[in-house]
Order: structure tokens, then sequence, then C-alpha cells
């Protein structure tokens, strides 16, 4: 039987007592104590105020109109959620400091059965971790820094650590893990192993947890996590595993540890997010925007993003295991390393690269090209089209600046389609390069006409919106000048620009339009003169190699044609 309408609501209070009834004149004092309580359909408000709690779910929704959902009223701070269950919506909360000793611990442990799970609008924070450049290991338990700041770092006895250092070599012959704080004073920790050898002063990076962000175990299924804040975590910020998960619309920031997301399974989806001022995480090793280990996945698209200000890479993809396909499409990225591929059906499709791959730290090399296909370790049937590759690259020897900055095939090229990309040097020259594959004078070199490249998020700071500086103006070359008569770029229309709409006679009173698919909805009209009378026409459409082809039949000479939104 399918249950409908609405449930119980309850409420919790700092001020609250357990033995209450939890209702709005007498709440709750835990959560927990609303976890234990509350059936599918019924709601939680959590009022305001600190919760030392780390929650652990006990039952499941009924379905989607029948959830258990748990909110946050104004500012709730607690030490996070680990869902065992079904339908179950969390929301607002204030997630933060959270340390423990299992490598799949998380802020938000998602493990299986938690299927449907909604993550909404929380903020996930500050990690426990340090950095010094005097840190000291002293055989045979003991790590020291004159700088201090152990404590208000968060390290606790009991929580496991991680050791880093800034030449990528991780200390004690790579055995990282399972350390556990016996003792930890500002200056001091004790770990209760004894193999730590001497070695210091020297930077290091030690977060107190190797645990996530998020972590999905690999049977969870549809997950929503949706208008969340990332920021200041000491570790991975996602582990992504299962079936068809949407992560949408958070930002991301502040990325003190290793890769931000990792992914494993089917059909993710990551999509509208902003990943912003993440730095180098300079005493540990190279940090990845996305990666994947030696563990299949499929279908996942990383698409509509905006990356700015991270100097690890965009992507490594491990060649061990064949997976594919993923699309990374319709992204902005500026300022950060470049994207590694070693995997089968990579699509990057239409996105703007500005200034990738400039730079590198100790765990990042020189990079030529902020694009690279490893088509001999399996990347075969790559797609690279209609991209933005401006002002990009490393100069490495024999190379000039003329000879880097757009993407490295390195392997057979014989599978890769690469076409409708654009190269330039940066501003105000906007050099042409030498070596361009592609062939077309038109698409190397010269002004993209922007509307202001100095300032790629606009006026507002917000990405993806009518005022970014990356988007080209409706003058620019770039309009309509990529494969399939799209613009180039991650903005598929300029505003006030439109797609390139082409009328040919295929024989008497008989047309055929057509015009490139874009992410924006159109519609035709017809007028037999240009100054107005435009009606709608609505002729089948075929859809074909990116571009949507419609045959009209007119006895009228003098037909005019338009697109609108």
């Amino acid at each position: 039987m399918v249950l409908t309408g609405v449930g119980a609501q309850y409420y919790v209070a700092a001020d609250g007592n357990d033995a209450n009834p939890g209702s709005s004149a007498q709440p709750w004092r835990t959560i927990q104590k609303s976890v234990d309580t509350v059936m599918g359909g019924d709601t939680v408000i959590v009022r305001e105020g600190p919760y030392n709690e780390r929650i652990t779910t006990v039952r499941s929704g009924i379905n989607e109109s029948n959830r258990i959902t748990f909110e946050a009223e104004g500012e709730v701070t607690m030490r996070g959620w680990v869902v065992n269950h079904a339908y179950i919506t969390v929301r607002g909360f204030d997630i933060t400091r959270h340390s423990g000793t299992s490598p799949e611990d998380a802020y938000v442990r998602v493990n299986n059965g938690a299927n449907w799970l909604e993550l909404l609008s929380c903020k996930l924070r500050d990690g426990v971790g340090i950095a010094r450049t005097d840190m000291v290991f002293t055989a045979p338990n003991l790590i020291s820094t004159a700088s201090g700041g152990f404590l208000a770092a968060g390290f606790a006895a009991g929580q496991s650590i991680d050791l880093s250092r800034a030449t990528n070599v991780n200390l004690l012959n790579y055995s990282r893990y399972g350390y556990v704080i016996a003792s930890v004073t500002d200056t001091a920790i004790t770990v209760s192993g004894t193999n730590i050898v001497d070695d210091g002063p020297k930077p290091a990076y030690i977060t107190g947890s190797i645990g996530y962000g998020i972590f999905f175990k690999d049977a969870t299924q549809n997950a929503v996590i949706r208008s969340n804040l990332f920021s200041n975590l000491s570790y991975r910020y996602g582990s992504v595993a299962g079936l068809n998960h949407l992560f949408e619309n958070n930002t991301i920031e502040r990325n003190n540890g290793w890769d931000i997301l990792f992914f494993v399974g089917t059909n993710h989806v990551f999509r509208g997010n902003w990943f912003r001022n993440n730095g180098w995480g300079t005493y540990q090793p190279s940090a990845d925007l996305f990666d994947n280990w030696p563990t299949r996945y499929q279908n996942i698209h990383f698409t509509n993003n905006y990356v700015e200000k991270m100097i690890g890479v965009i992507h490594v993809e491990h060649n061990s295991t064949v997976s594919g396909p993923m699309y990374i499409t319709r992204n902005v990225f500026v300022d950060l390393g470049g994207l590694y591929t070693a995997k089968p059906d990579t699509i990057i499709e239409n996105n703007t690269f500005l200034r990738v791959a400039k730079q590198n730290n100790a765990a990042v090399a020189l990079s030529r090209h902020p694009v690279n296909v490893s088509t001999a370790n399996y990347a075969t049937n790559a797609v690279i089209r209609n991209n933005i590759f401006l002002d990009c690259g490393q100069r490495t020897f024999p190379y000039t600046e003329s000879e880097m900055g757009w993407y490295q095939i390195n392997g057979p090229t014989n599978s890769v389609v690469a076409e409708g990309n654009f190269v330039a040097g940066g501003p105000p020259g906007y050099g042409a390069k030498l070596g361009w594959p592609e062939g077309n004078p038109l698409l190397n070199g010269g002004a993209p006409g922007f509307v202001n490249i100095n300032d790629p998020l606009g006026p507002d700071g917000i990405p993806f919106t009518d005022d970014d500086g990356l988007r080209p103006l409706p003058t620019s070359k770039l309009v309509g000048a990529g494969a399939g008569g799209l613009t180039i770029g991650a903005y598929a229309v300029p505003g006030g620009g439109q797609p390139r709409l082409t009328v040919a006679e295929i024989g008497p009173n008989l047309l055929r339009l057509q015009w490139p698919q874009t992410v924006e909805t159109w519609s035709l009209q017809s007028a037999s003169t240009p100054s107005g009378g435009w009606i709608n026409s609505s002729p089948t459409q075929v859809l074909e190699n990116g571009r949507i082809y419609v045959t009209i039949r007119t006895s009228n000479s003098a037909a005019f044609f338009r697109l609108i939104r």
C-alpha cells in the first residue's frame, strides 16, 4: 500500500528534554531522540544551537511523498550523519570537525540501503588538519612542531592521522595510515605506533582523519546532493560510488587535502557546482579536482561547473580498468592544473580553459598542454570539440611560448576526434600557435571577443550569469564557428546572439533549414516580410550530428525565418 499525505511535525531544541513529547512547546533535547522516534512522512525541526552529536538513522521513509525530513531552523551545529536508510532528507545543518579512525568515515556517510537521500543546503566545513614547515619526527612515536597549533586545529586523542609532505614522497615508506593519537599538546602529538623514524624539520601536512566530506558505499542509489557548502576540509570532499547520484549547485572551496571528488560507479551527474579558491595543497601530494582510481566507472557527466583558482589538476584517470564514457562538457576552468585521461570514450566538449596548466608545485609536473589524452593507455575514442584554450600551458624545454597551450595526444591519434577548437596566447596579443593541428587559421590566435577577460565572473561575482566576463560578445569570432555550427566555449549562445540559421532551396517551393542544437530551447518562426507578421512554425525536426534539420514547403518566394527563445 502506498501512503500519501502529511505526517507529524516534531521539534528539538538545545533547552529541550528527551522526556518531552517533542512538540513545539515541549521539544526534545537531542537530534538522535527524534531519529529514534519519527516515522515515514514525519518532519523534525531542529532549533538553533550547538548539538555535539553524530546521528545514525534507524528507519527509512516510505516513498518520495513520505520521507523522513530533518530540517535545521537557524544555525544548527553538529558532527554529522551516518545514513543507513532510504528516503531521508537532511536540510540546513552546519556539520563540522568530525574525525574518526575509519578510512570510510565522513561528515556524512551514506551506507548501502540509504537510497534516495537528499542532502540540501548544509555546510560541511573545517576539517582537522595542519600544515607546518618545521615538522619534526622523532623515533619511536613523536611528531612535533615548534610553531604549535595542534590543539587549535582540532587534533584529539583517539583520532587516526595521515602524513604527507611537500616532495610528494609520503613519510615512513608510504605507511601513512594506521597511526592513532595517544595524546596531544599544542606542540606535540604522540601516536600509538612505534615505527616513526627521525626526520625533519621539514614541510609536512597532517590530517586528523582520512575521512571525507561525504562518502557513498558501492550499492547506494539516487541521492541528491544540492546547494551545500563544502569548505576547508582536510581530505577528500566527496567519494561518490553507486548508481544515479546527482551532485548539483554546491559550492566547494578552500581545499586543504587531496582530491576534491573521487568517483566510481554509474550514471553520476556533477552539474552546476562552483569550485573556488582551492589551494595547492602545499604540503601534501597533488590535489585533483576529480579523480578515479583503478575501479570501473560508467556514464559520468561533469557539466556546467565553474572551477577557478586551484593549482592542483583538473582530472587524472588511472588506466588499469577500462571505463567510460565520461562527459566533460560546458565547464569553465580558470587558473588551475591540466586534465589527464587514460580511459576510453572521454568527451571534452564546449569547455573554456583560461590559464590552465600554467603553474606547477612539487607534486604537479610542468605541463605543456592543458589537456593530455593517453591513447597508449586505453584512452581511445576521445572527443575534443569546440573548446577554448586561451593562455594555457607551461613552457618546457625545448618548446617556445607559441608551441604550447592546447591538447596533446600521447599515442596513436586515429581514434581521436579533435575539431572546432579555438587556441590563442594571452592578452593583449592573443598570439597564434605553431603546430596547431586543426589547421583553421580563423581559430588560431586573435582576440576571442569576450565580454571582459579580466573579470571572468563579472560584476556580480557569480558564475554562469548574464554578466560573466568569459561570455562571447554577439560579434565574437567564436559565435557559430565551432563544429556543427555551435558557438565555441562553455557559453552556448552569447547574450544578444543566437544560433546560426541557414536556409537552402532543395527543390521547387521546398526549403531546408538547419541550425545547431543548443542547451537552450529555440522556436522557429516565419514571416512574409522581415519587419513583422511573425508566426510560429512547427515542422518536423530531425536531429543529426548535433544539428537540427527541418524541411518546409512554401509558395512564397520571399519567405523569412528566425529563431526565438
